[in-house]
């Protein structure tokens, strides 16, 4: 059995069979390789996980979300198909366009990210002057983020419908586990617990109080890495807490709008460019239902600061290593020794360095 972080994965290579589709991550750190079988194996996966959610024929599914992990909202889709009537996919982004495809598909399952959901409640109200229960929305499916403690109840009370939520794996963005209406539960043998400074195994079931525990990865349905183990960088939240599976992340991998952003990554681009001294990527979610990111550059010398091509090379250098967009803020550092690791100053509380081992 050998143990992974999305870093090391790489560096690992395992083979891809011949017909493969392959799973990247963004930027590409981490290509995974499903042949044939693999992926019918994925889809039945997900298949149950969303049998686990209580999707039946008679429900047209709209999936509202960006993708968690390479190809998984179209592995959703496919999942979803035969369980139901109809299925369609819109993107996360634009409230006014998910608007308009429920009055026009009405679905009657919503499938989207717990932020997304918050966030499209609010401009119900504030913008669109639309009573939630008017959509006809009888199941809301929350995944892919942090959910927030009391946000299922909000949502079942505002849009009057049942409420339940998946756990997406961040290597192949597979729904692994589900809630619906009890505990947590996992498709069977993909999904345990470790410890989170040694590669060790300290519970196979969701809901055992074994204090901090990693959520890893057996991706039972892939040949080239069945019997290996990947870390997530997600720590279970509390057994009977009302959040969602995670409530926090660590390592090297933070969790923004739904996107898994690589420090990692960003550090590399960082780095080719020449007075770069420091960087602390800030994240924030205050009183709004999206999280809003902030990268501060330091500069090792003052003419950079507002240099109208320093700051192009700071925004080429976030669109090459983020899936998402960040604004920038730049100030004079002077000089810093080394090459500038940067920092994650995480305003939410969701992202903390890894004891031992980064995801």
């Amino acid at each position: 059995m050998q143990w992974h972080t999305r870093r090391d994965l790489l560096a690992a290579r395992p083979s891809a069979p011949a017909g493969s589709i392959l799973f990247a991550g963004e930027p590409t750190e981490a290509v995974i390789g499903l042949g044939p079988q693999d992926w019918d194996a994925a889809e039945a996966i997900a298949r149950e996980a969303l049998k686990g959610c209580e999707l039946g024929a008679r429900d047209r599914v709209l999936i509202a979300m960006e993708q968690p992990a390479s190809l998984s909202v179209a592995l959703l889709a496919r999942a979803a198909a035969p369980l139901v009537q109809s299925v369609a996919v819109t993107g996360a982004r634009g409230r006014m366009r998910l608007l308009a495809a429920i009055r026009s598909l009405k679905p009657t399952v919503l499938i989207t990210t717990p932020c997304g959901a918050a966030d499209f409640l609010a401009r119900l109200y504030m913008e669109f002057n639309v009573d939630p229960v008017e959509l006809g929305l009888e199941r809301i499916v929350i995944g892919g983020e942090v959910a927030t403690a009391g946000l299922r109840k909000r949502l079942a009370r505002e849009f009057e419908a049942e409420v339940a939520e998946l756990y997406f794996d961040p290597f192949f963005g597979l729904p692994l586990a589900w809630r619906c209406g009890g505990p947590w539960e996992a498709v069977g043998g993909t999904v345990a617990l470790a410890a989170t400074d040694s590669d060790r195994i300290v519970a196979e079931d969701l809901g055992d109080d074994v204090g901090d525990a990693e959520i890893v990865v057996r991706p039972t349905f892939c040949a080239a890495l069945k019997d290996d183990v990947l870390r997530t960088g997600t720590l279970r939240a509390a057994p009977k807490s009302d959040a969602g599976l995670f409530d926090r992340t660590l390592g090297d991998h933070v969790l923004l709008r739904g996107r898994w952003v690589s420090l990692d990554a960003l550090r590399r681009q960082l780095a080719l460019i020449d007075g770069v001294s420091a960087w602390t990527l800030e994240i924030d979610r205050g009183d709004r239902t999206l999280d809003a990111a902030t990268l501060k550059v330091g500069f090792n010398r003052e003419t950079l600061v507002k240099n109208p091509m320093w700051l192009s090379r700071v925004d080429q250098a976030i669109a090459a290593a983020c899936p998402v967009s960040i604004a920038v803020e730049t100030s004079f550092a002077g000089e810093i020794e080394g090459k500038p690791r940067g920092t994650v100053h995480d305003l939410r509380g969701q992202h903390g360095d890894a004891p031992g081992i980064a995801a």
